[in-house]
């Protein structure tokens, strides 16, 4: 088990927001991961327009899973239209 940090641009509007963050916490724990934290950052203007959006909520998660459950994450992720961005990064521990 590795522990991940995950960082997401959700649109800006908070029902959408609301409902991204429980999609994604279900999807981690759909692939076994154990949330540590969350984090609402806040709402935040973008530098530049991401489909159409200038302001985005940012949600921040850490999370330990197995590897290769790690990589199976992009795909369900990319499929949510409230999501306009997502990275995940092992961290160094």
């Amino acid at each position: 088990m590795r522990t991940y940090e995950a960082m997401c641009v959700f649109r800006s509007d908070q029902e959408t927001f609301n409902a991204g963050v429980v999609a994604v916490r279900e999807e981690l724990e759909k692939l076994g991961a154990q949330i540590e934290k969350e984090e609402d950052m806040g709402l935040r203007t973008l530098a530049y327009p991401i489909k159409n959006q200038i302001q985005a909520h940012y949600f921040y998660y850490v999370c330990t899973m197995d590897p290769e459950k790690a990589k199976q994450i992009e795909r369900p992720l990319r499929l949510r239209s409230e999501l306009l961005r997502f990275l995940m990064v092992r961290r160094d521990d």
